[in-house]
């Protein structure tokens, strides 16, 4: 109950949306798996900081609406918090949670956990689907409520908003980041085998890179098509829908996590290195530029908003 209590005072400070987008470009960190921070689009800290986790994994804002939902391994829960209400609330019964995808036109979020994907109501009060994956990622497409869901031991699909399986895609050795676009076209990255993959809708094979070592955190930017990814934790790629590389540059030592901000073409980076050693979040610009590096001991995820509305 003592945390529930922490989690609430700690984030009064959240501003009301007003209008799609009006948390577009905010970023949420955790570092140390006990503390949540979050930066403005300049790199500048707000003052929530939510402290005294155990384990927290995930933290993402739906950019509709402000909602935070925050993933905590430990407790194997989620915590749900509407700043605009003020309601709080728990999604218990998640096996070890590590991952959140927020579908911003409907507010339901799909939570991946240790053996299985949960799509959760907008509100946090109803369970909607559930479906059995190893170590699953999971990507939403808000046009259509879609997702992808990547299984580690090999096996990838993509689900309809109401669970049902419609599409498998070719397996991969261990499928561990997926990322998906407006069309329903999925980048998919298997760090241990090298390789990178992007699918159709219906899940057919576009496009197969083997030559970008230990690819990682794939993000696509919706509004040119075009895919981030980290290779070997220090390199981040630019790569074209079909799969030509457009630039290439040095952005770290330890990237474990990178996030997309298309309102400002700006790329966020997690290094739980940095200039410091001690931790780092950094902006960077499409052409190699870093913006700004704020040192945040050992960050391990992070989430930008973006959404203009369907």
């Amino acid at each position: 109950m003592m945390k529930k209590l922490l989690l609430v005072v700690m984030l009064l400070g959240l501003a009301v949306a007003t209008s799609y987008g009006q948390y577009n470009g905010e970023c949420w960190v955790v570092s140390g798996g006990e503390t949540i921070y979050k930066l403005y689009a300049n790199g500048q800290a707000d003052p929530t900081v939510i402290p005294n986790l155990t384990q927290a994994s995930a933290a993402e804002v739906n950019p509709a609406d402000g909602v935070v939902w925050i993933a905590v391994s430990a407790a194997n829960t989620v915590y749900r918090y509407d700043p605009n209400s003020g309601a709080f609330s728990e999604i218990p019964d998640i096996t070890r949670p590590n991952q959140i995808a927020i579908n911003p036109a409907d507010g339901s979020a799909w939570i991946a956990g240790l053996d299985a994907v949960k799509k959760v109501s907008g509100d946090g009060t109803q369970v909607i689907a559930a479906i059995a994956a190893h170590e699953p990622a999971v990507a939403v497409n808000p046009k259509d409520g879609s997702a992808w869901i990547t299984n580690a031991r090999g096996p990838i699909a993509r689900y309809d908003a109401a669970g049902n399986k419609i599409a498998d895609a070719p397996a991969m050795g261990e499928p561990k980041g997926v990322s998906v676009d407006y069309e329903g076209n999925a980048w998919i990255a298997d760090s241990q085998h090298s390789v990178l993959m992007r699918v159709s809708p219906t899940g057919a094979k576009l496009v197969e890179i083997t030559d970008i070592p230990n690819p990682t955190s794939p993000r696509i930017n919706p509004i040119d098509g075009s895919l981030w990814v980290v290779s070997q934790q220090s390199m981040l790629i630019n790569l074209g829908p079909d799969g030509t590389k457009k630039n290439e540059f040095l952005a770290g030592m330890a990237i474990v996590a990178i996030a997309l901000s298309p309102a400002d073409d700006g790329i966020w980076i997690a290094d739980l290195l940095g200039e410091t050693f001690q931790g780092e979040i950094s902006k960077w610009n499409a052409s190699g530029q870093a913006l700004f590096k704020n040192p945040i001991p050992q960050p391990s995820s992070l989430s930008v908003g973006y959404w203009t509305g369907n």
